[in-house]
């Protein structure tokens, strides 16, 4: 069985903490509660203000991925920056990671800035934010992902779902996520319908660890 070493921890409506390589680096990763969508929960937020990562990034400012005043408590306390997409497009973050900012557009209509993250250490991890699923078809000058982290609209319908098996990823993480007793636009079952069988499809709880 392949193992990577790699930790990925559900922390937010679409956040993962990822942990690889002695470095643990929070994306989108704390946001308050926007119904049916869920926030980070307050004990969680806590530990994240305790013990801060050593890398924060943000894919866009929506308030479901974005929570700015977590970003000016990290920066007065860590004195680090902030991964954003006004950001240099790449960063070496240190024990042999390298972190790659991918402009992408978010899905649907909105007008707002917004960047993909391609993240190269003993894996590749690509953590797509709210990009649009076409943008998988324009990521072919970057690593092929051992994990792809997406939101749930890649998996709602066969042709979004064909762009990400296209990728050749290990392992696919959903997220963005409502919780199912609050799904009243079927999401669930629509995702479920859409990768039936599929077994390189993980959707985390809230606060759950996955290995890899």
């Amino acid at each position: 069985m392949i193992m990577l070493g790699v930790t990925l921890t559900r922390t937010a409506n679409a956040g993962i903490l990822l942990e690889m390589d002695g470095k643990r680096i929070l994306l989108d990763g704390v946001c308050e509660p926007l119904p049916p969508y869920l926030g980070t929960p307050d004990a969680l937020r806590e530990n994240l203000t305790r013990d801060m990562p050593d890398v924060l990034a943000f894919t866009h400012e929506h308030p479901d991925h974005y929570d700015p005043s977590y970003a000016k408590l990290y920066k007065e306390t860590t004195l680090r920056p902030v991964y954003r997409p006004e950001s240099l497009p790449f960063y070496e973050v240190g024990n042999g990671i390298r972190m790659t900012l991918v402009e992408t557009r978010h899905i649907g209509k909105a007008d707002i800035s917004h960047v993909s993250y391609v993240i190269e250490g003993s894996a590749c991890v690509w953590f797509m934010g709210d990009a649009s699923p076409l943008a998988l078809k324009r990521m072919q000058d970057v690593p092929r992902p051992d994990l792809l982290i997406l939101p749930f609209a890649y998996a709602v319908t066969p042709s979004a779902w064909k762009y990400v098996k296209e990728t050749g990823a290990w392992k696919i993480v959903l997220v963005h996520m409502p919780p199912r007793e609050e799904d009243k636009d079927g999401i669930w079952n629509l995702v479920e319908e859409t990768t039936r069988g599929d077994e390189t499809l993980f959707v985390p709880q809230m606060q759950e660890k996955l290995f890899f």
